[in-house]
């Protein structure tokens, strides 16, 4: 049976969509974090949308503008890598909206405070939260996604073309190559899609925090030109909002027809990797 050609301003109109890690808005607009930006995006869309964070003031921070600006919106505060959690998180928004569209896992650990860095400890932690939460996720919200659904799940390019030493990578790279495509393959007969965007360096409120531990004494203008621009081929800097356009296509019903893919996001950043050795590759750095 054909698709329906639904006009864009309408592909989102009138969903539910369960934000996982929905906090981090940033102090303005252009540093939005990501799950801010899909927050305000989706709403914008007209998406209702549940902000999950583990933090509740940085739910806040996401929650405040979407009601200011009309849209219908709450905020869920919950640690995703307990199990009790999960269950009660998709229960809250079923209260509230008896439905469930869109489950987006954009959670996403960068370290495990307490840990020594990349000890088994630190990676326990890290699989806790970053991979077997966003199964715990789909686990609770599939039984009440009806066909048609979408799950996306937010990657790094850390896990998928540049897999980096450490648990980070370790676990981005689980979510990207094996638990998305997995559960494509297990979700399609209930009509349910399941998708991955993975990121690059982007300019959000997360790395405005760890540019003095990263680059000590440099200037953030320094910074940014050296970690988000210089590192793409296209020599731009990305932001939220490109994360945020990419996750609610592959959340619309645009994308009906795509499942078990990891959409690269991150202004050819993989680029300049894969093709390392090669003329291109080198005239490609060369450029930056």
């Amino acid at each position: 049976m054909a698709g329906t050609r639904t006009h864009a301003a309408d592909r989102l109109s009138g969903k539910v969509a369960l934000v996982v890690g929905g906090g981090w808005s940033g102090p303005d607009d252009y540093a939005i974090g990501i799950g801010g930006a899909i927050c305000q995006h989706l709403s914008r869309e007209g998406v209702r949308v549940a902000v999950l964070d583990i933090e509740d003031a940085n739910a806040e921070r996401t929650l405040a503008p979407l009601l200011k600006e009309g849209g219908d919106a709450f905020k869920i505060v919950a640690d995703t890598a307990a199990d009790a959690d999960c269950e009660r998180a998709v229960d809250e928004v079923i209260a509230r909206y008896s439905q469930l569209d869109i489950l987006i896992n954009n959670v996403g650990a960068g370290t495990a405070p307490g840990c020594e860095p990349g000890s088994v400890e630190e990676l326990d932690r890290l699989m806790a939260v970053n991979f077997r939460g966003e199964v715990l996720m789909a686990k609770y919200a599939v039984p009440h996604m009806p066909r048609g659904s979408a799950i996306v799940n937010v990657g790094s390019v850390f896990g998928a073309t540049d897999p980096i030493p450490g648990g980070y990578a370790i676990s981005k790279r689980a979510v990207s190559l094996v638990l998305t495509p997995t559960l494509a393959a297990q979700y399609a007969p209930q009509g349910i899609r399941v998708n991955c965007v993975s990121v690059g360096y982007v300019w959000n409120a997360v790395t405005q925090l760890v540019q003095d531990r990263q680059a000590p004494g440099s200037s953030m203008e320094d910074y940014r030109k050296g970690r988000t621009a210089e590192l793409t081929a296209l020599g731009i800097e990305g932001d939220g909002w490109d994360v945020a356009n990419a996750v609610a296509f592959l959340a619309s019903d645009e994308a009906r027809w795509i499942t078990g893919q990891d959409l690269m996001v991150d202004g050819g950043y993989g680029l300049l990797n894969v093709f390392d050795y090669s003329p291109y590759g080198r005239n490609l750095a060369a450029t930056r």
